[in-house]
C-alpha cells in the first residue's frame, strides 16, 4: 500500500512540475488565459497530492508502531526508500520551479503596477488612493 501511495505522490509532483513549466512558458508570453485554465486542475492535483501525503504519513507510522518505534531504515523496503527519495527530490524541485514563476509574476504584477501608474496617476490621501487631476492623456470622469 504504501508503494502505491509513494508513486501516486510523486506522479502528482511531476505533473504539478509540468504545470508550473507551462505557466512560466505562458507568463512570458503574456499568455494568461492558459495559466488561469490550468489553476483548477492544479488545485485539484494539490488535493490529491496531500491525500496521498496523509496516507504515506499514516502506513510509515503504522509500521513504525508494528516494529517498536524503529527508524525508517529499518521498516521500509529499498523500493519504499527510493520512492520516498525520489519524493523528496520532486518536492524540492517544485519548489524550486515555483518560487522562479513567482518571480515572474511579481515582475509582471510590478509592471502592470507601474503602466497603470503612468497612465492614472493617483496619489495616496490618508487611507485612501485618489486619481490625481493632471491624468496625462486619459480624460478621467468622476
Amino acid at each position: 500500500m504504501l508503494k502505491k501511495y509513494l508513486e501516486g505522490a510523486v506522479g502528482d509532483l511531476k505533473q504539478l512540475y509540468k504545470l508550473s513549466e507551462d505557466d512560466i512558458l505562458d507568463i512570458k508570453q503574456a499568455n494568461h488565459d492558459a495559466i488561469f485554465g490550468r489553476v483548477a486542475t492544479k488545485e485539484r492535483l494539490i488535493e490529491t497530492f496531500e491525500a496521498k501525503k496523509r496516507a504515506i504519513d499514516e502506513q510509515i507510522s503504522r509500521k513504525a508502531s508494528q516494529n517498536n518505534g524503529a527508524g525508517l531504515d529499518s521498516i521500509l523496503n529499498i523500493n519504499e526508500k527510493q520512492l520516498l527519495e525520489e519524493l523528496k527530490t520532486k518536492l524540492f524541485e517544485l519548489k524550486k520551479i515555483n518560487r522562479r514563476y513567482a518571480r515572474l509574476v511579481v515582475s509582471v504584477g510590478t509592471f502592470y503596477s507601474s503602466l497603470l501608474e503612468k497612465m492614472i496617476p493617483t496619489e495616496m490621501e490618508g487611507y485612501e488612493t485618489v486619481i490625481r487631476q493632471s491624468a496625462s492623456f486619459l480624460e478621467i470622469k468622476g
